[in-house]
């Protein structure tokens, strides 16, 4: 059993992705950065690089179907952002907002088939705009910038599609209500999603953690697991890739890099995080963090040390939230299916 698990953390996939994919993504995140350092606006790169997250949602669909796809994630993931800068100003509202935008998310997604990674980043977004104090006013320019990296990454995706060597594939047309009947499983999970997702923004809140967004991330990202076994494995890679990673920023971080230079940095740091996320989600990992932290200290400096030791706490208090719930709702539906003899696969319930 351990030397499968440990061949299991160590084993590299092998996607059939398109190579312009990949391209496609470098594309967006290097040109919103340098969107805003030509502007001298470099707000415009942090939340416009919050925006590119509707690329990574691309799927070889017929093109009408592909636009109208990333325009409902892109939608959604600028309402989310929205809704949680205006958190900020009523701190109690938080946890709320997180948490509805999780069920509701992760319910659409389920629903609509919508590859992962799923409500992730929806969640994501949301969170980091619950945690960031902007001003009320300032909120609609923040916006705005969001929405250049959600356009952008449409225009991308167009382009992409149409590099790809096989025939789309169309997305079958059926009503919520029919995939609904057909997956009746997807409102149990939501409800757990969201309210776990709700106790994490209250816990990272009561601790008074530095960018708390990052325990809620962190607790959403082991629960994109599709069964519990996989859920510890992210829990697993997800610290020890944390670990690397936070020595990898702590020495790119110390560099005296200029703006431009660091702008490089990140783009082929989010490369690699794109090219390693499907094969290997620890070595992914690795990369994530000083991509993160570079994006930002990007826009405003902050003190470098505490930043990494913040960061750690909150990716190992939000893994072993995300481990310690999938265990107790798998534990609860097992008890549950066996005292009303539901006979129901609940290990393969617990989708994206």
């Amino acid at each position: 059993m351990n030397q499968s698990f440990l061949k299991e953390l160590t084993t590299f996939h092998k996607p059939q992705d398109n190579p312009f994919r990949l391209l496609g993504a470098g594309v967006c995140m290097l040109a919103i950065l340098l969107i805003g350092y030509t502007l001298h606006d470099l707000t415009i790169g942090s939340f416009g690089s919050l925006g590119i997250f509707t690329f990574l949602y691309y799927q070889n669909i017929p093109a009408k179907q592909l636009v109208t796809r990333m325009s409902i994630v892109g939608s959604c993931l600028l309402i989310g952002n929205f809704l949680g800068m205006l958190s900020t100003h009523i701190s109690w509202t938080a946890p709320i907002l997180v948490g509805a935008v999780a069920f509701l998310g992760r319910l659409l997604f389920r629903l609509l088939k919508i590859a992962k990674p799923g409500v992730f980043f929806i969640v994501l977004v949301t969170g980091m705009g619950s945690s960031t104090n902007i001003p009320l006013q300032s909120t609609v320019k923040m916006s705005l910038c969001f929405f250049i990296g959600v356009f952008l990454s449409i225009i991308v995706a167009c382009v992409v599609q149409r590099t790809e060597k096989t025939a789309p594939v169309p997305v079958p047309k059926l009503s919520l209500q029919e995939r609904l009947y057909t997956d009746p499983a997807a409102i149990v999970d939501a409800l757990f999603y969201g309210g776990i997702l709700f106790f994490a923004v209250y816990l990272s809140q009561s601790l008074h953690l530095m960018n708390p967004y990052w325990l809620v991330i962190s607790c959403a990202a082991i629960l994109q697991g599709d069964n519990l076994r996989a859920m510890m494995h992210r829990n697993i890679q997800r610290i020890f890739g944390t670990t690397i990673g936070l020595l990898i920023a702590a020495f790119l971080l110390n560099l005296p890099l200029s703006t431009l230079q660091s702008i490089i940095v990140i783009t082929l740091l989010y490369l690699t995080v794109e090219f390693f996320v499907r094969r290997n989600y620890g070595v992914a990992n690795f990369f994530t963090t000083p991509m993160t932290l570079m994006l930002s200290t990007l826009a405003r400096q902050q003190y470098i040390f505490s930043l990494i030791q913040y960061r750690f706490l909150g990716i190992v208090l939000g893994s072993l939230l995300g481990v310690l719930s999938a265990w107790i709702m798998v534990t609860g539906l097992t008890f549950y299916n066996r005292a009303f003899q539901l006979h129901e696969k609940i290990h393969d319930d617990i989708e994206e």
